[in-house]
This record gives structure tokens, sequence and C-alpha cells, in this order.
């Protein structure tokens, strides 16, 4: 039987032994084993609604980031664009897909928004093209934006749900040539607010003459539904587009003519981005592994939706109305695409 302090040493030196073999172990494994602790992030991804092209894209960049870091507990969540921004501010979730132009009135309190939420911080760009497309049946006889407000035109819009980009670029757009919705209603027009799979039926019902997206081009449910209807695309004037994009958040772009088969014209209008949103009070080591791993997965990414087949890292990291995390523009910096 050993004296008590004998037992105390001989305690103590058998830890010190456990600890150093602990040590010496960990010492011999591959560097992504070592520091498998230091990345088990839990992240939650918001999207969009279910079944949506969001929803697409936002499992395949949650693929992206499983795979470049295998110890993440990682989920994926439907969304919103607009309250996907406040529960990033909130931290409710670690990333959202998120509109640029909405991540700018987030930031400024503008529409929809009635207070800032500063803490928003860009982690990724996911498509650089997200146009303003108002689209019209040319059996209405519009040729303009301006026909409609001379003529009074009795419009039967779709402009998408209410609060999302679609809805509130529309309603500025259309404000800018003094078409709101009270006058569409007197003028016997109606303006419904829903998403573009049930305004095409609706369209197809005889019961819509216009829809307003923001996507990229040419979109395929309008490239389908010109096989059926006559349509135009209205082009925004050019010397609105200053005013327009500084109140929204978007810059000027041009449709090509013919990238729908019956747009005979190019069409001038507004652009944002499809973005990858975080907040700044996220980690700057997480948000750079993560982005990390989207570069990483890039070859992937171009396979998984079409609208992110000409991603590249000068498209990630360039351009944005947000500021980027910390963690992710050290990320850029160290692959050369900022400085």
């Amino acid at each position: 039987m050993c004296l008590k302090k004998n037992c105390v040493r001989n305690f103590f030196k058998g830890m010190f032994l456990v600890l150093l073999g602990v040590i010496s172990f960990s010492l011999l494994l591959p560097p992504t084993q070592a520091s498998a602790a230091d990345k088990n992030y839990k992240i939650t991804i918001l999207g969009g609604s279910a079944g949506g092209v969001w929803s697409v894209i936002t499992e395949g960049v949650a693929e992206s980031i499983r795979r470049g870091i295998p110890d993440a507990q990682l989920t994926t969540e439907p969304g919103k664009d607009g309250p996907n921004q406040v529960m990033v501010s909130k931290n409710e979730v670690q990333f959202a897909i998120t509109y640029d132009a909405t991540n700018y009135a987030a930031v400024n309190a503008m529409n929809p928004y009635k207070k800032s939420l500063p803490n928003l911080r860009t982690a990724a760009v996911l498509n650089p093209t997200g146009a303003f497309q108002f689209i019209i049946d040319e059996k209405t006889g519009i040729t303009s934006f301006g026909d409609i407000a001379k003529k009074k035109y009795p419009l039967r819009l779709s402009a998408n749900r209410k609060g999302t980009l679609m809805h509130l670029s529309g309603e500025t757009v259309l404000e800018a040539y003094g078409i709101t919705v009270d006058k569409l209603n007197s003028w016997k027009g109606k303006v419904y607010y829903i998403p573009s799979k049930q305004a095409v039926s609706l369209w197809d019902a005889g019961q819509l003459d216009a829809a307003q997206e923001v996507a990229q081009f040419p979109m395929s449910r309008y490239l389908e539904h010109g096989q059926k209807h006559q349509l135009r695309m209205l082009s925004v004037d050019k010397e609105k587009l200053a005013v327009l994009g500084k109140k929204l958040g978007m810059s000027p772009i041009t449709i090509p003519a013919k990238t729908y088969s019956w747009q005979k014209e190019d069409c001038v209008t507004l652009n944002t981005k499809l973005m990858l949103l975080t907040s700044a009070d996220q980690s700057d080591k997480m948000v750079y592994d993560v982005v990390k791993a989207i570069y990483q997965g890039l070859d992937y990414l171009h396979k998984v939706h079409a609208n992110l087949r000409e991603l590249t890292p000068q498209i990630m990291a360039n351009d944005v109305m947000v500021k980027l995390h910390p963690g992710a523009a050290k990320f850029y910096k160290e692959i050369g695409v900022i400085k």
C-alpha cells in the first residue's frame, strides 16, 4: 500500500504520460484530421421557396461546403429574400441566399426595411446577373412604360410576392412613370401578388397581361410562355436609369435582342446579383473556410445549375453593394482576386 504523497505523485506522472501521448499522436495526423475539431461548425443556410431555383442553388452551395469542410454540421432551410436578411442580421442563421439590391436596402433602411441592418456582410457573389424583366402581352398594344400611363391602360399585372425585390423594383420603375397601384385600379386594372408559376397559369387563363421578374435571362418559363403568347419586354428609358439604380441599388444592363425567341429588340433595364450573405458577427475563420470550400468546389457548382455555370473567383469577390466579411476578404486577397 503506497503512501498518500507517492500516490499523488504517481497519478500526475501517469496523467503527464497520457497527455504526452495524445500530443505526439496528434502531431502524426495529416493536417486535415489534426484540425478537424477546429472546423466542427454548425451552419444553416436559408434559400428560397421549396422546389424553386434558389433551393437548388442553396443545396448546391451546401454540398460544396460539405465537401470542403467534412466536419461541418450543415443544414439548409427554405427562405425568402427580405426576411432572409433579417434572420442573418439576428444571427438566427449563419448564411442566406439573397439579392444584392435587397441587402443594400437592408443596410440603408430602405423599403421594405424600417431600420438599418448594419451588420450584414457579403460572403460571395453566386451569380452576377439578376435583371429586372417586365414582360407584357403584345395584344395590349403597349410598347413602353410611358404608354401605360398615357393610355391609362387597365393592366392586369403580376407583381410577384409582396416585399420581394421583384415586387419592389417593379413598383419603383412604374412609379417613375407616374403609375401607382391606385391608378391601375382606377383604370380598371388589377395587381396580383403571386409568384411567376401562378402568374403564367393566370395568363394562360386569359386573366393577366403582364408580369415582372428579377432573374437571369433567358428564363425558361418565359421561353415556353412565348410559344403560346405574343410577348414583348419593356425597356427602362435611359434617362431614368441612374435615379432608379440609386433608389434600388441596381445597375444598368442590356438584355440583347433574341435572348428570347420573341424578343425583337435590345432591352435596357436594371441588374442586381445573387449573393451568399452572412453577418459581421460570424467568425472570420468560419467564413474564410466556407468561402474557400465554395472556391474549391467551383467545378461541381458549375454543374449544379445554369445560374452557377459561369461563376469564377473574380465574380465571387467583386463589385458588391454590401462590403465583404473580413474572413471572405482575407481569402480573396490570398488568391489574388482583390487587393
